[in-house]
């Protein structure tokens, strides 16, 4: 797959008139390189550390990696040439560091930052693009999500470079998910209904929003343990409410009452790549006003999960879904997106969105989650997401929990 997800970018590089391409967010270096820094990946102040050079010709692609991660790096990735930078972590062996200076003149004892130092890494890349001859070359990087101070070093350590910004160019390109994508992307899904199944099989009346949350989440460990064939999981996430809405959406300790709606709104990362769905239920019985809006919303999503298959513009999709909800009864409703592209983003939601304004055409290989939420003080959250794969003839729907109302 890395060799697939090179060469298409270099086409890519090549037909923009872009002479090598610079990873630099945790996403897209896993991508192009097959390589996942757990520092890099984990600490977003280790953002400008890491990076990876892929030139748009033939030439080499490279890694700076720390000296602390690189070990791992040849397993993973194609890329032969990986330098290294000092990170604050002492990893040397035993008889490097227990050696005296009178055991050789070779033995140098270098001092270590207190995280990294940017002007060593940015020394390397210098370097790197030189030897490759890209030291006048238009370079394309992440430049919207880029730190600053790492752009300034680009810019003061290559001045004859032109640096331009290629987030769409990846974006697009990750759009189309491989074979092994699709896979962890439908397990990461299973992982998410093996949380929501778990929680409320659990359910007692003086849980809390953050209790449900918390079985949630041991219901995902649990799968994991289970399935050990499902790869690398990394952590779970996301929005449990019980209760009132949009301020009590992150796991509040109230217990719950009678009519509360329990909302999950959440995921798992998996392999790297995460999960984004979402079911409702409700404590006791439902109010009127709660099946009136759930039975909206829940209409407008089949409506619009029958619209996903090739060759339907998105901004369609959220017209319809804006329009039907409004019809329902709700003539104000208004949302900016019903849905979105997943990966490898540790914020989930990645273009291209399912908003009015969104010209993207669905095509097979995408994954798509698409979404009808409400939140409401008053009212209670709801929210009802899958995710969905863009077959040749049509999808292939990831979740499987009903779309009921259910009371608990």
């Amino acid at each position: 797959m890395i060799e697939s997800i090179q060469a298409k970018l270099r086409e890519e590089l090549q037909r923009t008139s872009i002479d090598a391409y610079i990873a630099y967010t945790p996403g897209n270096i896993f991508y192009t390189t097959g390589f996942a820094s757990p520092l890099k990946s984990i600490f977003w102040r280790m953002w400008g550390g890491d990076l990876a050079v892929i030139p748009a010709n033939e030439l080499p692609a490279a890694l700076i990696l720390s000296d602390f991660v690189a070990p791992a790096a040849p397993i993973a990735t194609n890329i032969t040439d990986i330098r290294t930078y000092r990170t604050w972590v002492e990893n040397r062996e035993l008889d490097v560091i227990s050696a005296t200076e009178t055991q050789g003149s070779w033995l140098e004892t270098p001092t270590r930052p207190a995280q990294f130092d940017l002007t060593e890494v940015h020394r390397i890349l210098q370097n790197i693009l030189t030897e490759r001859g890209l030291q006048n070359g238009v370079i394309g990087t992440d430049l919207r999500y880029m730190h600053k101070e790492t752009y300034d070093q680009l810019v003061e350590n290559n001045p004859n470079c032109t640096f331009v910004d290629c987030t769409d160019l990846l974006y697009s390109l990750r759009a189309v998910k491989y074979p092994e994508e699709i896979a962890s992307l439908r397990n990461a899904a299973l992982l998410f209904e093996s949380g929501v199944t778990h929680s409320i099989k659990n359910l007692k009346p003086d849980h809390s929003a953050q209790v449900i949350k918390h079985e949630y989440l041991a219901g995902v460990i649990s799968h994991v343990l289970a399935d050990r064939s499902l790869g690398e999981y990394r952590s779970s996430f996301g929005f449990v409410s019980a209760g009132s809405g949009s301020q009590m959406a992150f796991g509040t300790q109230s217990q719950l009452q009678d009519t509360d709606l329990i909302k999950f709104d959440c995921g798992a990362i998996l392999n790297g790549y995460a999960s984004d769905c979402g079911r409702t239920f409700v404590c006791g019985k439902a109010t009127g006003a709660q099946k009136q809006m759930y039975e909206a919303l829940a209409s407008t999503h089949e409506t619009i999960r029958a619209m996903m298959k090739p060759g339907i513009k998105v901004s369609d999709i959220a017209i319809t879904a804006e329009q039907q909800v409004r019809d329902s009864g709700y003539p104000n409703y208004t949302r900016g997106h019903f849905g979105h592209s997943i990966g490898l983003d540790d914020f989930v939601e990645e273009p291209p969105f399912i908003a009015s304004n969104d010209n993207s055409i669905l095509v097979p290989g995408m994954v798509m989650c698409i979404e009808t939420p409400y939140y409401s003080k008053e009212l209670g959250s709801i929210q009802i997401e899958d995710m969905i794969l863009i077959t040749e003839s049509g999808h292939e729907n990831f979740n499987s929990l009903s779309y009921k109302l259910v009371e608990v």
